[in-house]
């Protein structure tokens, strides 16, 4: 499936990564980006700790930074 990004520049690249712990205490990490800011990205925690908070789960994380450099194939 393809989609349009925001971070399709050359540069610096933001992702969220989470840890989620369900209410049985499941554990599994998973990964959301790129995203051009680090707001963007740290938002995505926010919204998956809210979010599982609301199921009785949990859900941390923290943002990760890239530099790409996109080049034609």
């Amino acid at each position: 499936m393809s989609r349009r990004i925001g971070a399709d520049r050359n540069g610096d690249v933001y992702r969220a990564v989470i840890r989620y712990i369900n209410r049985v205490g499941q554990t599994w990490t998973e990964y959301e980006g790129p995203y051009a800011t680090p707001g963007a990205a740290r938002a995505r925690v926010t919204y998956w700790s809210n979010r599982m908070a609301c199921s009785g789960g949990s859900a941390t994380g923290h943002i990760e930074k890239a530099t790409t450099t996109w080049e034609r194939v």
